[in-house]
């Protein structure tokens, strides 16, 4: 079968972009290599291959299983995917290449410009995160510019030999989802959360003199991190994560196939990931450790991640392992994560724990879920058309700074946007992992996060790789239907 090759090779180019992608992030090494990796498997995403894939498809016998039409779905999309990939690689491996090298220097201090986000975290002066921020803009331009160069390729593409009118929607026929209309979930969202989070948005951005809409970005690493708050961990991060695991049954440093790479090295992206090169049997989960509160909830996000790939059942299909929807991974990495929001780990954790951090966790947690709705909203309206220079930089500043009460500049319009609609992904996810994390809670307490019970449930989760997307997990597996 044609699907059968596709799976095949494609498992053995996704093993070595990601193996490429882990020694890159790491900062193990300096240039990439990914063009080479395309080129090398360029029959894979021919379009021969993908006109003999829909070819194989449309011979189903019409009483196949829904999923067997799904699964060549998926396959198509993919080899799209690669497809269009391939057509950009060079112009990424250009933008990467002088976002790596790129330098920002205030006051004869240099700064790479990577490493921005963990230098504001740190940064108590304003004055100086505004500096800092202000003297970024050129790269930040040119950034822009580049990443709208990309952008442009990849819409003729999609228009001119996939057929689809614009990248919203191609996205939503490549996710099986109604964007649009999603959209206008997440503008309900935004309208049934205002008034909890803009009372606590106010209480905390008082932390910093200033009221609603005085916050700019670049102050939401400072805040975001804890420091305002002082808090302090009673053990290093990497501790409280082995040992919150080890109480649940899991010992981190035993499992052969999963590896933290928490090493500092000059060139280490400051944005942690997780990289799943051979799925189940080696992962890596890569942090570069700032010292803030914040590298709990990383560290957590991206075990979420690694244990949900460590665990899926190495019996399963390609397909179900590498080609489903990223929002997937994406719940259990939530549900990892928020368990350092709980009051039960909190207490055993964190020094000194007060009501006042706790509202303070809840804050930060609408935050985040608010201005991901927000890009739901901003990036469905910007893909429906191509006039994203002209209109862009206004929808940006306007539906991003009114959901959260932070001014986001509209220079970074086009920066601030995850190819694929991630935003799509990330809000789905969210709402999943509030059902995941109530039945959790019911089945086994409050402190479910310690009981090797709770997870052997997990692990029955994890074990379906990406075979259901967000949705699915919830209406079909934990019973609960979320339109």
């Amino acid at each position: 079968m044609v699907l059968d090759r596709i799976a095949e090779a494609y498992d053995r180019m996704q093993e070595e972009l990601l193996r490429e992608s882990y020694l890159l992030g790491a900062g193990i090494k300096e240039q990439p290599e990914y063009r080479r990796i395309y080129e090398s498997y360029g029959d894979l995403y021919s379009m021969e291959t993908i006109t003999a894939l829909i070819k194989e498809k449309l011979s189903l016998h019409e009483d196949a299983p829904d999923e067997m039409f799904d699964v060549y779905d998926r396959a198509i999309f993919t080899l799209l995917s690669l497809y269009l990939s391939n057509r950009l690689v060079k112009d990424h491996e250009e933008m990467d290449r002088y976002e790596m090298g790129a330098v920002v220097e205030v006051r004869g201090k240099r700064y790479p410009y990577r490493m921005l986000p963990l230098i504001l975290q740190k940064e108590e002066k304003r004055e100086r995160r505004s500096e800092i921020f202000h003297a970024s803009l050129p790269i930040v331009n040119r950034l822009t510019d580049m990443k709208l160069g990309i952008y442009r390729k990849a819409l003729s593409v999609v228009r001119r030999e996939f057929g689809y009118p614009n990248l919203l929607d191609y996205h939503s026929h490549e996710k099986k989802e109604d964007i649009a209309s999603y959209s206008k979930k997440m503008e309900g969202f935004l309208s049934e959360t205002y008034e909890e989070y803009r009372e606590l948005a106010e209480r905390f951005f008082s932390l910093l003199g200033l009221g609603w809409g005085e916050v700019e970005g670049y102050d939401i690493p400072y805040l975001l991190s804890g420091i305002p708050f002082k808090t302090r961990m009673k053990v290093s991060s990497l501790q409280a994560l082995r040992e919150t695991l080890k109480r649940g049954g899991i010992d981190v440093d035993g499992l052969g196939n999963l590896r933290i790479d928490s090493e500092i090295r000059p060139k280490k992206s400051p944005r942690a990931f997780c990289a799943p090169v051979r799925i189940p049997d080696e992962i890596y989960v890569v942090v570069k450790p700032s010292g803030n509160f914040s590298d709990v909830l990383t560290l957590f996000h991206e075990m979420g991640h690694a244990l949900h790939f460590a665990f899926t059942d190495r019996d399963l299909p390609v397909v179900f392992k590498r080609m489903g929807r990223v929002g997937t991974s994406e719940v259990f990495s939530f549900n990892l994560q928020y368990i350092t929001d709980q009051v039960e780990w909190l207490s055993v954790f964190v020094r000194d724990l007060d009501e006042e951090f706790l509202r303070f966790r809840r804050f930060a947690y609408l935050f985040y879920r608010r201005r991901y709705a927000a890009k739901v909203i901003y990036e469905s309206r910007i893909l429906a058309g191509d006039r994203w220079e002209e209109e862009g930089p206004r929808v940006y500043e306007e539906v991003l700074t009114g959901a959260t009460g932070v001014h986001h500049h509209p220079a970074k319009y086009f920066l601030d946007m995850d190819w694929g609609f991630y935003s799509l992904e990330y809000s789905q996810a969210w709402e999943v992992e509030v059902v995941l994390r109530e039945r959790l809670r019911e089945e086994f307490g409050g402190d479910w996060f310690f009981k090797p019970e709770a997870y052997e449930f997990l692990k029955s989760l994890w074990s379906y790789g990406l075979r259901y997307p967000p949705y699915r997990i919830s209406t079909g597996i934990l019973g609960v239907p979320l339109s």
